[in-house]
């Protein structure tokens, strides 16, 4: 039963981390995305940073974060998602 405690919390502070690193990177792919003149490039940033948020918004359901990363994720989601529209995204 330990084990599988042990288990269950290290899944969540994994998981928690990879969603940190994960909207860290799409926010990336949206500063280039907002910073570049080329069409292509910017298409193929929103787009990257668009299967990112999605991801993470589903994901983060699956998962029971600390207070303060949940507050963390919560508002880089809430910038990331503002730039995606600024970009055309539609949600």
């Amino acid at each position: 039963m330990d084990e599988l405690l042990a288990n269950g919390r290290e899944f969540n502070r994994v998981t928690a981390d990879f969603l940190k690193v994960d909207v860290a990177t799409a926010l990336t792919f949206t500063e280039i995305a907002l910073q570049t003149s080329d069409s292509i490039k910017k298409r193929r940033n929103r787009r990257s940073a668009r299967k990112a948020y999605d991801s993470i918004v589903r994901l983060a359901k699956k998962v029971d974060l600390t207070p303060d990363d949940g507050e963390l994720l919560s508002r880089n989601l809430e910038r990331l998602k503002s730039e995606l529209q600024t970009l055309g995204e539609v949600f």
